[in-house]
């Protein structure tokens, strides 16, 4: 199952017994893998969950027991990616030859795997209105650094087609089909 990173924000946290224990407040990508390395939940200062603790996702995340819900600094590796302190939101995206195709709106994950598997692209017109958007499949992302993604250089190609696309449609509507 895929959720937007928009749908995760806010899902409840819940054991059996008890229920709703806590919210998702956020969650980190780990830019080396393209895994969610955790989900930061609303219990306390970087307090989290990590992945391999959820026993089911859908509505809410089931998890076994309080002791799920861990400090963010006892995880070497879920600290280690938040040192690095890159997200995706708001990111720059431009192609392997430096072409702007715009900033990270949203992105999709497969929360099944807990793999990035889209970033969704808005192009706007003087931060104010968007012109144009995109969804980018993780496996064309070349590069995630802080506040930039690197991506191949088919993925402007694509961009264009769309607009193109939009424009014969709009030129000649009985064409479109």
């Amino acid at each position: 199952m895929k959720k937007t990173y928009s749908q995760i924000i806010g899902t409840s946290v819940a054991i059996e017994e008890l229920g709703r224990v806590a919210r998702v407040t956020d969650l980190l990508i780990d830019t080396q893998t393209g895994k969610i390395a955790c989900f930061f939940v609303n219990t306390g200062k970087m307090q989290i969950i990590t992945p391999n603790n959820i026993l089911f996702f859908g509505q809410a995340i089931i998890i076994g027991d309080m002791d799920d819900i861990i400090d963010a600094h006892d995880i070497v590796r879920v600290n280690e990616v938040i040192k690095k302190d890159i997200r995706l939101l708001k990111s720059k995206v431009q192609t392997q030859k430096g072409e702007i195709l715009g900033t990270v709106h949203n992105f999709i994950v497969d929360v099944k795997f807990f793999g990035l598997t889209t970033i969704i692209v808005y192009k706007s017109f003087f931060g104010l209105f968007k012109t144009s958007n995109l969804l980018i499949s993780a496996r064309d992302i070349v590069k995630i650094e802080k506040g930039l993604i690197t991506v191949k250089n088919k993925c402007a190609k694509q961009m264009y087609r769309e607009s193109e696309k939009d424009k014969v449609t709009n030129f000649y509507p009985d064409l479109a089909s």
